[in-house]
């Protein structure tokens, strides 16, 4: 089942699959730049729903919330993904180190683009999942990085692939016919 509406500036289209697996993803309505992708998986019998993950973008709200007035420090890392039309974006906040401590590399054997500085101070594995649902390998010389305003910015450049795959997704997008309720005509033409 697919839902489409309109809010805030954003075309959001919600899936669900049949295996009971939900995607939301956020439009930018002038540049149908994609801004937000989340996954839920179904939850079993007697548990309370999933949480939301993020694959691109982020949450906005509050993370960690343990106990009231409990959070976690903001000085720690903060990794979000941000798309471009071109390219796969990756940005670490609060990473103070010159661009000459950080050593990006892609793995292909392991699927994941890997973050570490020469101080040990942050190591982080990344993965593209555009990539591997597309079955597509991870090259070294499509990756660039760059940092400023203590923010890590690891750019991919995407595939052609990829960027024909959304080329079709965002074709089939503008045949769907959003009604009042925010149910979309799913039958195809």
């Amino acid at each position: 089942m697919i839902l489409e509406f309109y809010a805030e500036g954003r075309r959001k289209i919600h899936f669900t699959f049949p295996d009971g697996t939900e995607m939301a993803e956020e439009y930018d309505l002038k540049s149908s730049e994609l801004i937000v992708r989340k996954w839920k998986n179904k939850a079993p019998l007697g548990v309370k729903g999933s949480q939301w993950e993020y694959e691109v973008g982020e949450q906005l709200l509050p993370r960690n919330l343990d106990s009231e007035g409990m959070l976690e420090s903001a000085a720690n890392p903060i990794f979000v993904r941000k798309d471009t039309a071109l390219s796969f974006q990756w940005r670490i906040r609060n990473l103070p180190y010159p661009i000459e401590t950080y050593n990006v590399t892609a793995d292909p054997e392991n699927r994941t683009i890997t973050v570490r500085t020469s101080n040990k101070k942050y190591y982080k594995k990344i993965t593209v999942p555009d990539m591997d649902r597309a079955q597509l390998p991870l090259e070294q010389s499509a990756l660039s990085v760059a940092h400023a305003n203590n923010t890590l910015i690891i750019t991919y450049k995407k595939p052609k692939e990829i960027l024909q795959m959304e080329k079709e997704i965002q074709e089939e997008f503008k045949k769907l016919k959003a009604s009042k309720d925010g149910d979309v005509d799913c039958t195809p033409s």
